[in-house]
């Protein structure tokens, strides 16, 4: 009997053993924070500000065509895509990628507006209200990457 009792206690503590190995492991969920995507995203919102800033001050005259901004769409988009390319190659980074999907379809669209032609200033501020929200969201993503909350997504 004293060898079944002794079975039933190396178990025991064989069980025990590997709750607490298990639960000092953490599982993430999130990546780490990565200094170049930060370093892109904020140079993406510094050209499409500019742009904003500029457009508004051109609305009515004939430098606010499309036309006059094919480059910065282009420039964009190429950003974007390098963006997009360095998330994907980070595990555990759904998040980012899914605002950096989210920005690169507010540059579709705001180039579809603009392609129409802009009429008013007020248009313009709707669209620097939206695109000011979607960079928030992504740098507030970074700030919290980069100190390393737990929780950095909320």
């Amino acid at each position: 009997m004293s060898q079944i009792v002794l079975n039933k206690r190396v178990s025991l503590l064989m069980s025990f053993l590997l709750v607490i190995l298990t639960s000092c492991t953490s599982i993430k969920l999130i990546s780490d924070y990565d200094e170049v995507t930060d370093r892109k995203i904020v140079a993406l919102q510094e050209k499409v500000t500019g742009f904003v800033v500029k457009i508004r001050d051109e609305i009515g005259a004939d430098q606010a065509k499309y036309a006059n901004y094919k480059s910065f769409y282009q420039d964009v988009k190429v950003d974007l895509e390098t963006l997009k390319i360095r998330t994907n190659a980070i595990d555990n980074n759904k998040i980012v990628q899914d605002q950096v999907s989210e920005l690169s379809n507010y540059i579709d669209n705001l180039e579809k507006v603009h392609k129409l032609g802009f009429t008013h200033v007020s248009e313009i501020d709707l669209i620097n209200s939206q695109c000011n929200t979607i960079f928030t969201s992504l740098t507030k993503l970074q700030l919290a990457l980069k100190r390393g909350e737990k929780n950095a997504k909320n």
